[in-house]
């Protein structure tokens, strides 16, 4: 990888790291469902106007279906779980959570395709899982009905983050990822109109939350497809993904930086193991023993095990 492929990967990671943040500031203003509308209709009409300058077509009338189906798995939905969660939450919680995504990938597939995944990925599903919930369990938020079902959402988003991705490959293989994140995002927003509509500010909204809603949706969505595709086509799949790795340090040291969100010993401790089963899950690092009893394992590499309260 060169020497600018990893800055583009690096700036890929500050961005969406940024976005759990945005989300922070922006849901408490304008409600879940026009900060997730908002943002992907901002970030539809940017890539619309990349993809029509490029001389990219849709051929909308031929894939809408598509479009709309991989934008409700991709975005839409997701992007309501994730404001929703953003109300609740603390900004580097929700990006641990996302980065659960491989987890779903491998044990969709193993649904899916009905292919054994290895005790690598096995054992990082595992892993990651116990880092979720080190952080539920001794994390600095208060764990009642609202916040655990801010949990649930986060790993319910991931999941389709998951599902989306394999459906995907199943319906635009072949065509250019541009057009595809083009149409989906389309697809989105047209799924969200409803919310955008029904939810539109009665009086002009403050500066701050403004801002961090066109930083969502121009930066943290638009921009971010447009770094990512182009990393994709340079690096390849396997090591574009690897960003995942690094998007909760960001989200973690900005929530820090400009929310004074804390890092406690138990956030680093989950944000420890889900990166931990990020890369089991990619093959980075092998499980070393393979009848070893997965769960005992991943209880015994978490050093919060019983001390994680204080």
């Amino acid at each position: 990888m060169t020497p600018a492929m990893m800055l583009r990967m690096l700036a890929l990671a500050m961005i969406w790291g940024g976005s759990f943040l945005f989300m922070r500031v922006a849901v408490p203003e304008f409600g879940t469902g026009f900060t997730a509308a908002g943002r992907i209709a901002l970030s539809a009409l940017v890539l619309f106007a990349f993809a029509a300058a490029q001389g990219l077509s849709l051929n909308w009338r031929a894939h809408w279906r598509g479009y709309v189906w991989l934008g409700a798995l991709s975005a839409a939905v997701p992007f309501v779980l994730f404001a929703y969660m953003a109300k609740h939450l603390p900004a580097g919680y929700s990006a641990v959570l996302n980065a659960t995504v491989p987890l779903f990938a491998v044990l969709l597939g193993w649904y899916l395709q009905r292919r054994r995944p290895s005790w690598s990925k096995l054992a990082g599903v595992v892993v990651g899982l116990a880092g979720v919930v080190t952080i539920a369990r001794f994390g600095t938020v208060t764990l009642t009905a609202a916040t655990f079902l801010a949990f649930v959402a986060g790993l319910a988003a991931a999941a389709l983050y998951a599902l989306g991705a394999a459906e995907l490959r199943r319906l635009f293989s072949g065509v250019e990822p541009v057009v595809v994140a083009t149409g989906s995002q389309l697809g989105a927003a047209l799924l969200l109109s409803p919310l955008l509509l029904a939810n539109v500010p009665l009086q002009v909204p403050a500066l701050k939350p403004g801002l961090a809603l066109v930083a969502l949706g121009l930066v943290c969505t638009a921009i971010a497809f447009v770094v990512y595709f182009r990393l994709l086509k340079e690096a390849g799949p396997e090591r574009a993904t690897t960003v995942t790795f690094l998007v909760p340090v960001f989200a973690q040291i900005w929530g820090a930086l400009f929310l004074h969100e804390p890092i406690t010993a138990a956030s680093l401790c989950g944000l420890g193991l889900v990166l931990l089963a990020v890369m089991l899950v990619f093959e980075k690092l092998r499980w070393p023993h393979r009848r070893a009893p997965i769960a005992a394992a991943a209880v015994a590499l978490s050093p919060c095990t019983g001390r994680c309260a204080d």
